[in-house]
């Protein structure tokens, strides 16, 4: 069901307020850091489809070789080319090489079926790249001493790199690294010069106490088990296949068989 008028006026008033935190001072010096980080890692991922989910409307994916590139969006305030609920894209499964996570688990009530149906859309042997902030550090003592009164983005739930670790595990995908960054405080100070992207021993060692941190997931696929029974081997030989058809929009989704007898 739509939500109702209110309700929908409420969630378009919070993704305006968060969007416009990171046109603050803060928000650009985290999303100098995150775009430094992107740029590191894009240039290596390669494929053929690229999708963007992500609180604010600036593209993290310029270094990217790939080339059909596009950022979703729940409605047209952040300008995205693809209108959506992240909750339930438009998209087949398996069909995306390469999904942009940012910060959107922080601030959805429903966290673990946003990541499922983020993970769905990753071809096998694809990747997901989750950006978050971390409650391990500085910005999450600042998170959980704001309260009711926080203001974004500490208004959201900061989960751990850990606990996202183990949500990838049970949708079948492998957590390649985990880079942490932004060591300086939770706040902007006019007179200093903002953090580089280095940011010394921290950034160097990779130490988990970065305001925020990068998880890079793979999907795998489970390999083939070979069956000695013949009486095994033949109970299996009609299960599901999955097959593909093509579509017009230039993604191929997939649908699965079953062995069912249709009666005329």
């Amino acid at each position: 069901e739509p939500p109702m008028p209110d309700l929908a006026q409420a969630l378009a008033s919070e993704r305006r307020a968060l969007s416009r935190w990171f046109t603050t001072a803060l928000g650009q010096r985290v999303m100098g850091t995150e775009q430094a980080l992107h740029d590191e890692l894009l240039e290596d991922l390669f494929g053929y489809h690229l999708i963007q989910l992500s609180a604010q409307d600036a593209p993290l994916f310029q270094k990217s070789p790939i080339l059909n590139k596009v950022c979703l969006g729940e409605d047209d305030l952040l300008a995205p080319q693809l209108i959506a609920s992240p909750l339930q894209m438009p998209i087949a499964s398996d069909q995306v090489d390469l999904v942009l996570l940012h910060h959107l688990l922080e601030f959805s009530d429903r966290p673990q079926a946003l990541l499922a149906e983020s993970a769905r859309m990753v071809m096998p042997m694809g990747t997901l790249i989750i950006t978050a902030f971390n409650p391990l550090s500085l910005w999450g003592l600042r998170q959980r001493l704001s309260g009711p009164a926080a203001r974004y983005p500490f208004k959201g739930h900061f989960w751990s790199a850990y606990r996202l670790m183990d949500w990838l595990n049970l949708l079948n995908f492998k957590v390649d690294r985990v880079l942490f960054a932004d060591f300086g405080g939770p706040w902007s100070v006019r007179r200093l010069p903002p953090p580089s992207f280095g940011l010394g021993l921290g950034r160097r060692y990779n130490l988990p106490t970065g305001g925020v941190y990068m998880l890079v997931a793979r999907k795998v696929v489970g390999s083939l088990t070979p069956i000695r029974s013949p009486s095994i081997r033949r109970s299996i030989r009609f299960s599901g296949l999955g097959l593909s058809q093509p579509s017009t929009g230039g993604l191929t989704p997939s649908r699965r068989t079953e062995s069912v007898v249709e009666v005329e």
